[in-house]
Parts: structure tokens; sequence; C-alpha cells
């Protein structure tokens, strides 16, 4: 008998372990969460879409350019409120600021002015 009672108090306290750990793990998963910030860079003017374009994720150390169709794309972003700033040659600097990236907002869409 003093077995049954011994074997019964360890499993639940096996088991109220297991429903604490489960509890938790979401919390864990929240904080190590990275997104990708996606996007394109475009001409004001023309739309036409711009290559080699210098996109920085300020607050990060996170430098992008943007390929042969003008598109873009920063990893391993921990989601939140960022300032994104695009450069380029014979253009106006554009800076986005507080820009709210998670998992249903990571799109970006970004236009230069041609410089005068």
């Amino acid at each position: 008998m003093k077995i049954l009672l011994t074997f019964l108090f360890v499993s639940c306290l096996f088991f109220n372990g297991m429903a604490d750990d489960k509890d938790n793990k979401p919390a864990e998963a929240d904080r190590s969460m990275k997104v990708v910030i996606t996007g394109n860079v475009a001409d004001e003017v023309t739309g036409e879409l711009l290559v080699g374009v210098e996109l920085q994720l300020e607050g990060t150390d996170k430098k992008v350019y943007t390929d042969f169709d003008g598109n873009f794309f920063f990893e391993d972003v921990v989601p939140g409120e960022y300032n994104i700033t695009a450069s380029y040659i014979s253009y106006e600097k554009n800076k986005i600021e507080k820009k709210t990236i998670d998992i249903f907002s990571n799109e970006v869409s970004v236009k230069l002015k041609p410089v005068n």
C-alpha cells in the first residue's frame, strides 16, 4: 500500500511539473521569435524599381541593398518598432519612422524622390 501511495504522489508531482512547463513555453517562444522584413524600393516619379539602394534598420547593425528587381529583405528581426532609412545616389534620403514590424505586418514599400 505504501508503494502505491508513493507512486501516486510522485506521479502527481511529475504531471504538475509538466503542466507548469507547458505554460512557460509560449512566453519563451515569443521572446525568441524572429521575422523577415521584405519590400521593394521604387522611383517616386516613374515607379521604376531601383537596384542597389542601401537600406538600414536603425537601432541594429543590419544593412541591406536592393537586388536587380528592386527587392530587399532583412532576416532575423525581432518584432517591434523600427526606423528604416533608404539612400541612393541622385535621390533624396527617405526615412520611414516607427514602422511596426510583426508576423502580420512585415512588408515595406519605399519610394525615393529624385534630387532636382
